[in-house]
C-alpha cells in the first residue's frame, strides 16, 4: 500500500474533522462545540416521554447526530499526537459519550408503549400516524448513531492503545482486529504499565464490548501482542480480558476462547475462561438434522468439560476448586439433558427463554412500504423449547421464510448470526409467554407458505384450533401473531397500531407485482409499541459501509414506488420463468415441479411468486453489485492485494482524483469511505430507474 508521512496523514486527519464539524455545526447551538456538547444536544431533543413524539425537533437532531459522528473523528485525530498519559482520558471521553447515546437509545426502546398511548389518545388521525412515525424516526436515528460510533470505536481504542504502548502505529481503517498489530513487543506492552492499566480500567468500567474484542485479540491470538509477555503478565492480562468480556457479553470473541482453553494446561484461568463462555452462552449441541451449511458452534459441552477436566482435582486454591465442581455439575447437565425448558440461556448480551421473540434488523425495501416508516426491524421468530430426537432440550427460533414449503427450527444463537442487529421482547406474565413458545414449538415442521399479500385474516381462522400439522399460510410477522392468538391474548394488546400501505403509487406498483398489504396488517416494528411486551435483551447495533450503500438502494427503490409508475425490466431468465408458471396453471405436475425448483408452496400462485422473484432478485442484484463495486474500489485505491489486478487499475481510473488524493496523504480513509460511499449510492440509484421505472413507450406510429 502506499504510505505517506505519517504526521501529514494525522494532521489531515485533525484538519478534516474540524473542517466538517465548523460546517455541520452551522445551524447547531453554540453549545455543540465538543464531542460532549454534541451528545448533550442530541440528548435535548430525543424525547423521553411518550407525549414528546408528537413534535421532534428534527431539524436539530438530525445534524446533531452528524455531529456526534464528526466530533469522536476529531477526538479520533486528535489521539496520535497526545501524551501516554492522555491516551486512556481521551478514550473515556468516548466511551461516556457512547454509553450515553446507548442508554437514550434504551430508553426510547421501552418508551414504544407510551408513544402508542399518547397517538392514539389523539383525536386526529393524521396527528395519530405522524406521532407513531415520529418514533420510529427517533429510534432509526439513535440505532444509525449509535451503529456509527461502535465503527469509531474499534479506530479509537486502537490509537489509544498504540500511544499508551509504543505510541504510534500509521493510522488505518477500523478493524475487529485491533490487537493484531504488528512488531509490537512485550517491551513496549509493558513501558508503560500504568497508563495501559488506566486504559483497561476504562474499558472494564464501560464495558465496552469493543474493548472485549481488542483485550482478547491481545491476550488469547497466539499472535496476538500477549503471546510474548512474562507468564504472570499474561495470565493477568488474561482473567482482565475475561472479566471485561463477561461483563459486556462480547460473544465475537467465543471462536478465539474456545481455541485457548482446548491448548491450555489446566489452571485457574481454566475455570475462568469456561465461567466466561458459560455467561456469554456455551453453544448448544447440533440440532438432529440441521441444515449442514450452518456453521458449527465454536465448542459445545462434552468438548468444554473435557478441558476443564484437565485442571488436576485439588491442585487449585479452595475457591477456585469449588467453581470448578460447580461447573463440572453444570456441563454434565448439560451434556445429558440439553437446556431444560424452563430455563434462561445467555447469547451474548442477551437472556432468552421459550417464548420470547425475536425482531431481525437487515437492509431491506419492505422498511418503508408501509404508513409507519422507517421500519425498524425485517424479520422475526420466536424462541421454543424442543426435546430432539437425541434426548436434549434445545432452544430454537421458529420463524416463517419466504422461501421453504415449511416451517423450520434453527438453534436460536447460530440463527442470530445472521443479524447484525437485533432485539428479544419478552412478554410481561411469563404463562402468556410460555404458551406462545409452546405455540411456535407445535408448528415446527408445518407445511407453511409464504403469503405475498401479508394478510393476517388466515391466522384468525386458527384461533382455538390445534395447530400440529396445520398449514401456516402467512408472513413473518404473522406468525407472531399467531402465537399469541394460541396463547389466547388479543391481537389488540400484542400489535395496538394496525398498519397499512404507504400512500402514493405505492399499493397499485405492488399490485403489479402480485403483492398487497392487508388489512390489519401488523410489521415486526409494530411489536415494539405493546405495554404487554418488553426488551429483555439486544445486540448493539453495528455500522457496516457497505451496508449503508444496500440499504440506500433499497430505501430509493421503496420511496421511488410511491411517486413512479413501476415499469420492470426482465431479463431472459426471469421472462422464461414467468412464461412457465403461466404455463403451469393448469399442469399440476409442472406446478410442483416448478414450486420445487423455486423452494415455494406449490399452492402458492406462481405467476405471482415468479413476478416478485424477478423483482426481488433484480433488485438485490443492483443493491449488493453496488455494494460490492464499493468495496472493490476502496481495496483498489487503498492498494490491496484482495482485488484482481486488472480490475484495480480499472477502479483507480474511475476514481483517479480519490486515487491521486489518497496516494499523496491527502485524503484520509475515513473521507475515502464517505465519498465512494455517496459514488455507489448514486450510482445504484441509477440502476433503480433503469431497471424498474422505465419511462413509458412511445406509442407506435
Amino acid at each position: 500500500m502506499l504510505r505517506t508521512p505519517l504526521r501529514a496523514v494525522r494532521w489531515r486527519l485533525v484538519s478534516i474533522a474540524l473542517a466538517l464539524g465548523a460546517f455541520l455545526t452551522a445551524g447547531l447551538p453554540a453549545r455543540a462545540a465538543s464531542l460532549e456538547s454534541a451528545v448533550a444536544e442530541v440528548l435535548v431533543v430525543t424525547p423521553t416521554a411518550g407525549a414528546g413524539f408528537e413534535n421532534v425537533a428534527f431539524d436539530r437532531l438530525t445534524p446533531a447526530a452528524q455531529y456526534v459522528e464528526y466530533a469522536a473523528a476529531t477526538l479520533l485525530g486528535s489521539i496520535p499526537s497526545a501524551s501516554p498519559h492522555d491516551a486512556a482520558p481521551l478514550a473515556q471521553r468516548f466511551l461516556s459519550a457512547k454509553r450515553q447515546v446507548d442508554q437514550r437509545l434504551d430508553a426510547v426502546f421501552a418508551l414504544g408503549p407510551a408513544a402508542a398511548q399518547a397517538a392514539l389518545g389523539q383525536s386526529d388521525v393524521a396527528r395519530q400516524r405522524q406521532t407513531l412515525r415520529n418514533y420510529l424516526r427517533v429510534a432509526n436515528q439513535l440505532i444509525d448513531l449509535s451503529g456509527r460510533l461502535r465503527y469509531i470505536e474499534f479506530d479509537i481504542l486502537r490509537e489509544a492503545q498504540a500511544r499508551v504502548t509504543d505510541g504510534g502505529p500509521e493510522a488505518e481503517e477500523p478493524t475487529p482486529r485491533i490487537g493484531r498489530r504488528r512488531g509490537r513487543s512485550a517491551a513496549q506492552v509493558a513501558e508503560n504499565p500504568a497508563n495501559a492499566q488506566a486504559l483497561i480500567d476504562a474499558l472494564v468500567r464501560y464495558r465496552s464490548d469493543v474493548g472485549a474484542i481488542q483485550l482478547a485479540n491481545m491476550a488469547f491470538d497466539p499472535d496476538g501482542v500477549g503471546a510474548s509477555l512474562p507468564g504472570p503478565t499474561l495470565a493477568a492480562l488474561r482473567s482482565r480480558a475475561l472479566e471485561l468480556i463477561a461483563a459486556s457479553g462480547e460473544s465475537e470473541v467465543l471462536p478465539q476462547l474456545a481455541a485457548y482453553i482446548r491448548r491450555a494446561p489446566g489452571s485457574w484461568l481454566t475455570v475462568q475462561t469456561a465461567e466466561t463462555i458459560r455467561i456469554i452462552g456455551l453453544p448448544q449441541d447440533i440440532r438432529p438434522g440441521q441444515d449442514p451449511t450452518l456453521p458449527a458452534p465454536a465448542i459445545t459441552a462434552g468438548q468444554l468439560r473435557a478441558a476443564v477436566a484437565r485442571v488436576t482435582p485439588g491442585s487449585l486454591p479452595p475457591a477456585w476448586e469449588t467453581r470448578r465442581k460447580e461447573l463440572m455439575t453444570w456441563l454434565d447437565g448439560r451434556i445429558a439433558h440439553g437446556v431444560p425448558e424452563d430455563a434462561t440461556m445467555s447469547i451474548g448480551c442477551c437472556s432468552v427463554r421459550a417464548g420470547d421473540w425475536l425482531l431481525m434488523r437487515n437492509p431491506s425495501p419492505y422498511n418503508l412500504f408501509t404508513d409507519l416508516a422507517p421500519g425498524l426491524f425485517t424479520h422475526v421468530g420466536v424462541v421454543a423449547w424442543e426435546k430432539g430426537s437425541d434426548g436434549r432440550g434445545r432452544l430454537v427460533l421458529v420463524d416463517l421464510p419466504e422461501r421453504g414449503s415449511s416451517i423450520p427450527a434453527t438453534n436460536v444463537e447460530t440463527f442470530v448470526l445472521r443479524s447484525r442487529h437485533f432485539v428479544f421482547l419478552r412478554h410481561r406474565d411469563p404463562e402468556t409467554a410460555k404458551r406462545m413458545g409452546q405455540a411456535a414449538a407445535s408448528v415446527i415442521g408445518n407445511p407453511s407458505q409464504f403469503d405475498l399479500n401479508f394478510r393476517t385474516d388466515r391466522v384468525l381462522e386458527l384461533v382455538g384450533q390445534p395447530l400440529a400439522g396445520k398449514k401456516i399460510h402467512t408472513y413473518c410477522a404473522g406468525l407472531l401473531l399467531l402465537c399469541g392468538l394460541a396463547a389466547e391474548r388479543p391481537r389488540e394488546e400484542l400489535f395496538p397500531v394496525s398498519e397499512s400501505c404507504a400512500p402514493g403509487l405505492t399499493a397499485e406498483n405492488l399490485r403489479t407485482l402480485g403483492m398487497s398489504l392487508g388489512e390489519d396488517f401488523v410489521s415486526p416494528s409494530g411489536a415494539l409499541y405493546s405495554p404487554a411486551m418488553q426488551v429483555s435483551g439486544r445486540k448493539p447495533p453495528t455500522y457496516n459501509d457497505d451496508r449503508e450503500v444496500q440499504e440506500a438502494v433499497f430505501d430509493y427503490f421503496a420511496a421511488k414506488l410511491a411517486t413512479t409508475p413501476l415499469r420492470v425490466s426482465q431479463d431472459l431468465f426471469q421472462s422464461l420463468r414467468s412464461k412457465v408458471a403461466a404455463a403451469a396453471k393448469g399442469n399440476a405436475l409442472l406446478a410442483q415441479a416448478l414450486a420445487k425448483a423455486v423452494n415455494v408452496s406449490s399452492d402458492v400462485d406462481l405467476v405471482a411468486a415468479a413476478r416478485a422473484a424477478a423483482v426481488v432478485e433484480t433488485l438485490d442484484d443492483v443493491a449488493y453489485g453496488a455494494s460490492g463495486q464499493y468495496l472493490d474500489a476502496k481495496a483498489a485505491i487503498r492498494g490491496s492485494d484482495s482485488v484482481d489486478p486488472a480490475k484495480a487499475q480499472r477502479y483507480r481510473q474511475i476514481h483517479s482524483s480519490l486515487y491521486s488524493r489518497f496516494s499523496q496523504g491527502q485524503l484520509h480513509p475515513r473521507m475515502l469511505r464517505v465519498e465512494l460511499v455517496q459514488y455507489y449510492t448514486q450510482w445504484g440509484r441509477q440502476q433503480i430507474d433503469r431497471r424498474f421505472f422505465l419511462p413509458p413507450a412511445a406509442p407506435s406510429k
